[in-house]
């Protein structure tokens, strides 16, 4: 028995897990901050220590959760491509990943964008019927993934993944490498280096049909590290001591983040006095590049060794919950939109708010994935 439980190795399920339950808590940061791209943003206004929290909170997701997903969907990527080939891969992951994209985009994008969110009033200005024929008839509805971008994103990968194996098959694996300490320091300049670049470009708050380009650097990273991890076994092996050292090395990272960023949530204006934090030949770009590139590979190692020791079993509960995590990513975007609704009247600090809002979108998104999950048509979008 404990046997097998190592093989399924748990703690990915509790991990991704928790991956999930951190999108849903910062699209509610989203909602209360307005720091960020979202569907509905609480007018309230935000004082200063409020508004600080929920930066770090964000920042601190931001700096690691997707990149984390990316990183375990390229390990199990490897392993689905080397047990099916290429073809038989690619169009499972065509069915697994685009076919819940596509149905975010043609269904809840519009019901959240009109419906729910009424985005710029437009029930006002259009019936329903001419904003369909806009929406499906133009870049609107390619950029309409929503939180599913990450799904595009990564049957995009999938599929160059798949084509460059097709080219070039894996006939002598190699040695296997370790996951050292070095490899780690790597992986953070390249991070690093690569985001810094991009942002010249595309400062954050830039995006390409939904692809927001100025984090790309680490998804595109972390998925080729997510097959390294596979060929050289690291989820399994990966130093315990490393790891350790890794959450030690981010837990500092919050507080200076703080002491940089206290200005910025501390201005008049917090929109002006983020624009050099966005990109661009700047000390606050480069710093930021820097902390989100150590952060993100301090806290991915530090997190898969703090699982891998502690969360690498299961149960009923667990069982559930893990499985509805994925329905849970696809349908949360409307919940979450319509309790910041309900919560936006409440007289609070933001802060208080994003709390209430949590605690109550957590709950009522997986109470709405179980359900999901025993609807025979909606089972099948939320295999993944």
């Amino acid at each position: 028995m404990a046997e097998a439980a190592r093989q399924r190795m748990f703690f990915v399920d509790n991990l991704r897990l928790a991956m999930i339950v951190l999108v849903v808590l910062v699209h509610a940061g989203v909602t209360e901050s307005g720091l960020g791209s979202w569907y509905f943003i609480d007018p309230a206004p935000r004082g200063p220590l409020s508004l600080l929290a929920l930066t770090l909170f964000q920042a601190g997701c931001q700096s690691f959760f997707m990149g984390l997903l990316f990183l375990l969907a390229g390990y199990f990527a490897r392993a689905s491509l080397l047990k099916k080939g290429g073809w038989e891969f690619s169009l499972g992951r065509l069915v697994r990943l685009g076919l819940p994209a596509l149905f975010y985009m043609a269904v809840l994008q519009p019901v959240i964008v009109y419906w729910l969110a009424d985005l710029g009033g437009i029930q006002e200005r259009m019936g329903f019927g001419v904003f369909l024929a806009g929406y499906f008839t133009s870049a609107h509805f390619l950029g309409g993934s929503g939180p599913l971008w990450f799904a595009v994103a990564l049957l995009f990968f999938c599929l160059v993944y798949a084509g460059v194996r097709g080219l070039r098959p894996v006939r002598d694996p190699g040695p296997v490498r370790p996951l050292t300490g070095r490899l780690a320091l790597g992986l953070m300049l390249i991070c690093f280096a690569g985001t810094f670049l991009v942002r010249l470009k595309w400062p954050m708050g830039s995006a390409i049909l939904n692809m927001q380009l100025p984090y790309f650097t680490q998804y595109v990273v972390f998925f080729l590290w997510g097959l390294a991890a596979h060929k050289n076994g690291w989820l399994t092996s990966l130093d315990t001591g490393l790891a350790r050292r890794c959450l030690v090395l981010a837990l500092p990272g919050f507080v200076i983040l703080g002491f940089v960023i206290w200005p910025v949530v501390n201005s008049p204006d917090v929109a002006a006095a983020l624009v050099p934090h966005r990109g661009g030949w700047t000390w606050q770009s480069a710093f930021l590049c820097v902390w989100e590139a150590v952060m993100g590979v301090a806290l991915t190692l530090g997190l898969l060794g703090l699982f891998r020791e502690r969360c690498n079993n299961t149960n009923p509960l667990l069982g559930e919950l893990t499985g509805s995590a994925f329905a849970v990513y696809v349908f949360h975007a409307p919940l979450v939109v319509v309790l910041g609704q309900m919560v936006a009247p409440l007289q609070a600090p933001v802060l208080v708010k994003f709390l209430v809002l949590g605690a109550l979108a957590l709950p009522v998104s997986f109470g709405a994935a179980w359900v999901v999950r025993r609807v025979p048509v909606l089972k099948e979008l939320v295999k993944a």
